[in-house]
């Protein structure tokens, strides 16, 4: 187990993971409604258009809106991975892309360029990849050039293209404030995924966070045939201080021993604020002596004592476990060890004595 890994719980995702699963979970709505349209049209195309426009256009949006509800029934019962959502959409936006052209290409009229124009706008709205809508908007023009070329000439054109070129503008402008809102709910979600598994106070990872990422700890050093260490580390006298001095100072002696912990303890050791003055050390490996672990962390907080130290001698007591490979013991099982080991060295040592240990095994 890496530092980085033991880290991935906090890790936000980039902001090209955050637009594919945003579009990835829009897909199924956006294949629903361009087969809503196509239905729209090919009605329209069968009133509307004669000959062989008519003979060609019904079929093709009837199969379009045919390809577009297949699509959407599929991903109701399959989960679309993530990095397939913008090449799918834009896909999708390419098909009726290539309807319109064609139809403008049969009918002989630059008035279906409008058609083009929504596409744009709406390619703006759900494509949240800059490189897939610029994809699109090359695309959509390249195939409107080559519609104006096969029809020839009309005074329209260039009302057209001031139509295309304003929707390819305000396509980009809908697609900054979606990737900006979309961004932003992430950033906020993010934060709020941190605060559920960091404590506020020490910024150590608290109970939550021990429990997502410990049994991982502890698969991974079984697959090495490594031991797993845990050492639990209450600070002795913290009551006094609240008294003495205040709860805001005693906030500061639990932020140093914090400190103190994280310099104690490796890269690769899980280092959480189980509550209150309790602390707890989860790790691959027999771990360090809880002797050794008691005096760094009393040399760390008295280089930077919040407190004097006839008020609090900067003590505190820990007691260690150890799961072998072979042992089937859980991560409850460990921490019940360390924490019955921790209150029988206490009460060997007569400071605040507790018979029967008060650790709950998780939230």
């Amino acid at each position: 187990m890496t530092a980085e890994s033991v880290e991935d719980i906090l890790v936000s995702p980039t902001p090209d993971e955050t637009y594919d699963a945003s579009l990835a979970a829009a897909v199924p709505a956006v294949a629903a409604g361009l087969a809503m349209v196509n239905v729209v049209l090919a009605v329209l195309h069968a009133v509307a258009l004669q000959g062989p426009a008519r003979l060609v256009m019904v079929p093709v949006t009837v199969i379009s809106a045919v390809l577009f509800a297949g699509t959407f029934l599929f991903l109701r019962h399959r989960r679309l991975p993530s990095h397939l959502a913008h090449p799918m959409t834009a896909g999708m936006l390419m098909v009726v892309v290539g309807s319109s052209v064609t139809t403008m290409v049969l009918v002989a009229e630059p008035r279906h360029s409008s058609t083009l124009m929504l596409v744009l706008v709406g390619a703006g709205a759900v494509v949240l990849s800059l490189r897939w809508l610029l994809a699109v908007l090359y695309l959509t023009w390249g195939a409107w050039i080559v519609a104006a070329l096969a029809i020839g000439p009309s005074e329209e054109w260039p009302h057209y293209a001031v139509g295309l070129a304003l929707a390819s503008g305000l396509a980009v402008v809908v697609n900054q404030l979606r990737r900006a809102g979309v961004r932003d709910l992430a950033d906020s979600l993010g934060a709020a995924d941190a605060a559920a598994v960091r404590d506020h106070l020490t910024g150590l990872a608290n109970r939550r966070g021990l429990a997502m990422v410990g049994p991982q700890v502890l698969e991974h050093a079984r697959r090495q045939g490594d031991a797993v260490h845990c050492i639990f580390v209450d600070i002795d006298g913290l009551k006094h201080v609240n008294n003495t001095l205040g709860h805001s100072v005693g906030d500061e002696v639990i932020v140093a021993v914090a400190d103190a912990l994280r310099e104690a303890t490796r890269a690769t050791d899980i280092v959480a604020r189980w509550g209150g003055d309790q602390f707890c050390v989860v790790g691959p490996g027999p771990g360090m002596a809880t002797l050794e672990l008691e005096r760094r962390v009393r040399d760390g907080v008295m280089a930077h004592s919040p407190v004097p130290v006839d008020v609090w001698p900067a003590r505190v007591s820990a007691g260690g476990a150890m799961l072998a490979p072979w042992d089937a013991g859980t991560l409850e099982t460990l921490l019940g060890k360390a924490d019955q080991e921790m209150y029988l060295r206490r009460s060997l040592r007569k400071e605040n004595p507790r018979p029967t240990p008060r650790r709950a095994p998780s939230e």
